[in-house]
């Protein structure tokens, strides 16, 4: 199946799913039902997968703006370090912080036309006040995470020599069906399993308190 949103191409196949971007989950939109039933009747398979995508993307983008933001006040050096440790931490933490509010911020931080614009004007910025070494940093950045290389190269990495565990953008779409899950009151079974042993163990600490 081939769907599109926002000039991003879908190709789900059987087994997994694609976006033109190059973003390859091992899921499906059967996955999705099978994990949270009813939940796309709710939210459009699409429309899960672009959230997921924006989580992922936003490694490049905001490492990116820490950069322009941080080569004013601290020098080159410091905001090159800043920002390639902010995209290490990120590439391998962001699902931790996968959340709904944050996901329409993140579109906008990772639209072209807003990369374009805050680059042009950083980069002139740059250029005019002399600080050419700044100025050469940034425009590599710039072509480094506007394409997503180095995230590329990490995910490679992390895909062909890291084993154990989902990989790390089955974690993101894992998370975003969670946080979607909860959001309408239908969480998939294993959340709704640790739902109830909280629950109960609520209920017994109580019990045990009133019979003091």
């Amino acid at each position: 199946m081939i769907s599109s949103q926002n000039s991003r191409h879908i190709f789900e196949s059987g087994r997994s799913t694609v976006t033109s971007g190059g973003h390859l989950f091992n899921a499906t939109s059967e996955t999705v039902e099978q994990f949270v039933p009813g939940l796309l009747n709710i939210h459009p398979f699409e429309k899960l997968i672009h959230a997921a995508v924006n989580w992922i993307e936003s490694t490049d983008s905001i490492s990116l703006y820490i950069y322009f933001v941080l080569v004013f006040n601290t020098g080159a050096v410091t905001a090159t370090g800043a920002s390639l440790l902010f995209h290490f931490f990120w590439f391998f933490k962001k699902s931790a912080f996968v959340n709904l509010p944050m996901t329409p911020i993140l579109k906008v931080l990772n639209n072209e036309f807003a990369l374009f614009v805050v680059s042009a004007v950083v980069l002139s910025a740059l250029g005019i006040a002399g600080n050419y070494e700044g100025l050469f940093i940034g425009v590599v950045f710039f072509f480094l995470f506007k394409v997503g290389l180095l995230r590329r190269l990490m995910n490679y990495y992390a895909t062909r020599f890291i084993n154990g565990g989902l990989p790390l953008n089955d974690r993101v779409f894992k998370m975003v069906l969670i946080r979607y899950s909860l959001y309408e009151n239908m969480p998939p079974p294993e959340v709704r399993e640790l739902d109830e042993h909280v629950q109960d163990a609520v209920i017994n600490r109580g019990k045990k308190k009133r019979k003091k």
